[in-house]
């Protein structure tokens, strides 16, 4: 019985951390894109300034 409780608990641990992990790397992974995006609309606002610029 004690062997199959550390046993358990060993792999309720594991099993936590490894979602820790995947949570943290799911994070990274959205601020990635939120920064591209942002890095999109600021080349998208450069661009326009210049075309407005062409026109004058």
């Amino acid at each position: 019985m004690d062997l199959f409780f550390y046993i358990t608990i060993i792999v309720a641990l594991a099993l936590t951390y490894n979602g820790y992990i995947k949570k943290k790397s799911s994070e990274v992974q959205t601020k990635e894109i939120e920064l591209e995006h942002q890095k999109l609309e600021v080349e998208r606002l450069r661009l326009e300034k210049e075309i407005l610029k062409e026109k004058e």
